[in-house]
């Protein structure tokens, strides 16, 4: 089976607004100097540094964290890059994603999954620099297919 996307439907979008709201929350908690404003990657890499800290063991909370981080990642990703929320399926199952440049690269990335994978290997101070690599990588695709246009 072919990876499908679909646009989100209210009650994910709705998902994606909780999620982002909790971030909201889990700065507040593990990087108070940053509390009060919406959340910025630095903001996120220090709370998770911290969380990731306390060795939390309740899945529901580990859960919790990377989900609110990844959302969070996410919206940046679409804020400030340009990409757009969606729903990628294929043989495996549906996830959460933010996909850019259809026809050009169809970049398509998996922020709770992301985030997931770094909790794994207990990695910190990867959402800014990640960021702008991902920035990175879109230019030179979209420069890549100008050149290839002209």
């Amino acid at each position: 089976m072919d990876q499908k996307l679909s646009e989100l439907t209210e009650k994910e979008v709705d998902w994606v607004a909780a999620q982002n709201e909790a971030a909201s929350a889990f700065v507040a908690e593990f990087s108070p100097i940053d509390a009060g404003n919406s959340p910025t990657l630095a903001a996120l890499d220090r709370a998770f540094a911290a969380w990731l800290g306390t060795n939390e063991r309740d899945n529901k909370k580990i859960n919790d964290a990377i989900n609110c981080v990844g959302a969070a990642f996410g919206q940046s990703l679409v804020d400030g890059l340009g990409l757009a929320w969606a729903i990628a399926t294929d043989q495996y199952g549906s996830d959460l994603a933010v996909y850019g440049l259809p026809g050009k690269g169809d970049v398509l990335i998996y922020p709770a999954n992301f985030v997931a994978k770094r909790w794994e290997r207990r990695e910190t101070n990867f959402l800014e620099k990640s960021y702008a690599q991902i920035a990175r990588d879109l230019q030179s695709i979209n420069q890549a297919n100008t050149t290839r246009t002209k």
